[in-house]
């Protein structure tokens, strides 16, 4: 069955504040990589608004790829904090089975 668009839109939504949770949760274990990740997330955001700003100059296919890539990018972003947060909730894990 395929989904409605406000299916989609809800996950969306959802996915994004997973990421930002697994962000938030990032800061508080491993400063320095949520440094690092911080700043591919600045990098995206630039390029995101540059793109808005010159959108009206792109041809559909352009705008589209353009779209895909930053999407595809924030998607693997995201899944690499998750995969950061995991590690250092692991590593918390084990200290507190070694008392």
């Amino acid at each position: 069955m395929p989904k409605k668009t406000g299916d989609s839109l809800v996950e969306q939504k959802t996915e994004g504040k997973r990421c930002v949770d697994n962000f938030d949760m990032l800061k508080g274990l491993n400063y320095d990589a949520f440094n690092q990740y911080r700043a591919q997330f600045d990098k995206i955001n630039n390029s995101h608004a540059y793109f808005k700003s010159h959108e009206g100059l792109m041809e559909q296919d352009p705008k589209e790829l353009m779209t895909l890539t930053l999407n595809d990018k924030l998607n693997m972003v995201c899944e690499q904090v998750k995969s950061q947060a995991f590690l250092e909730i692991q590593k918390k894990m084990k200290v507190i089975s070694q008392i």
